[in-house]
């Protein structure tokens, strides 16, 4: 839900931000790696905030002097956490410069703080857990559809929710990640593929072509791809939002259950606050932005309506 502001208070608020010393210092590559080890002990899915420290996807973090760290993926999603909640940053971050909306996850002392904004929307976001057991006995089959893996191919894939969008090289993907298609002729129909991936988990990824959508293929992509973490002692990892129904049925098919429910925060695109039209919502907030479902999917297979991960 879309939550309207009298007058245009924001954009002032921006410039205020722009004429004062700035809180949030952009670190240097070489600093990103001293800071994992505070990520590796928050309790919920900062899989691609880790990728981002890792420099395996592209991205920017900013840190404050009292340990605030504001994590940003290139795809749309970020994360804050540490630190003592302050308005310095709670006004950086949200005025940091975004053509599109972001999603934000923040750690549990700053969501008060981001739950007061009447501009930035309110979610909630669920991760699951993987039973081996519950997979092995729900698992869909395939019934002629012809499932390969796939490599470059897949960094040539036509849509948002690809592995060009989680990956700085498909060489890189292709050495450490790994993706499954459902083929319909020539065509990639359907793709699961590795959207973050460490030692031990991976976290799923989907696209499915939009004339392929709604045949359930993106099950049968995401089974495969399931498969192989299983064959590799890997955890595969899923998490969406909770009013995204269709994306929860489909989790609990492959074996997923919900185990944890955190705040996250739609961040609308600096832009779009740059005083809309009162009689709708901001351009960037109609349309349906990175980061939404999950896992990352525009697929009907996975979110019911066209929507991407969150």
């Amino acid at each position: 839900m879309l939550t309207r502001r009298a007058g245009c208070a924001f954009p002032n608020a921006r410039a205020s931000v722009r004429s004062r010393a700035m809180s949030l210092r952009a670190l240097a590559e070489p600093e990103y790696h001293r800071l994992a080890a505070r990520l590796a002990v928050l309790e919920m899915n900062t899989l691609f905030a880790r990728a981002v420290l890792e420099r395996d996807a592209p991205g920017r973090v900013l840190a404050d002097a009292n340990g605030a760290v504001y994590v940003i993926h290139g795809y749309g999603m970020s994360l804050l956490f540490g630190g003592t909640p302050n308005d310095e940053v709670l006004a950086e971050v949200t005025a940091t410069p975004r053509a599109d909306a972001e999603w934000l996850q923040v750690s549990g002392a700053w969501a008060p703080h981001f739950e007061k904004l009447a501009f930035v929307e309110k979610h909630t976001r669920v991760n699951f857990t993987f039973s081996e057991a519950a997979f092995r006995g729900r698992r869909p089959r395939a019934h002629g559809q012809r499932i390969v893996r796939v490599g470059h191919a897949a960094f040539a894939m036509a849509g948002s929710v690809v592995p060009r969008a989680f990956w700085r090289a498909a060489g890189d993907f292709v050495t450490r990640g790994a993706g499954y298609a459902v083929m319909i002729g020539e065509a990639m129909a359907s793709l699961a593929f590795s959207a973050f991936v460490t030692p031990n988990q991976l976290e799923i990824g989907i696209e499915t072509l939009p004339e392929y959508r709604g045949r359930g293929l993106a099950a049968l992509a995401c089974a495969a791809l399931v498969d192989h973490c299983l064959a590799r002692g890997v955890e595969p990892v899923w998490a969406c939002r909770l009013d995204n129904t269709a994306s929860h049925r489909l989790a609990e098919s492959l074996g997923f259950a919900p185990t944890r429910r955190l705040p996250y925060f739609r961040v609308p695109s600096t832009e779009a606050r740059e005083c809309p039209p009162r009689d709708r919502p901001p351009r960037n907030l109609r349309r349906r932005g990175r980061g939404e479902t999950g896992p990352f999917s525009a697929s009907v297979d996975l979110t019911g309506a066209p929507e991407r991960k969150s």
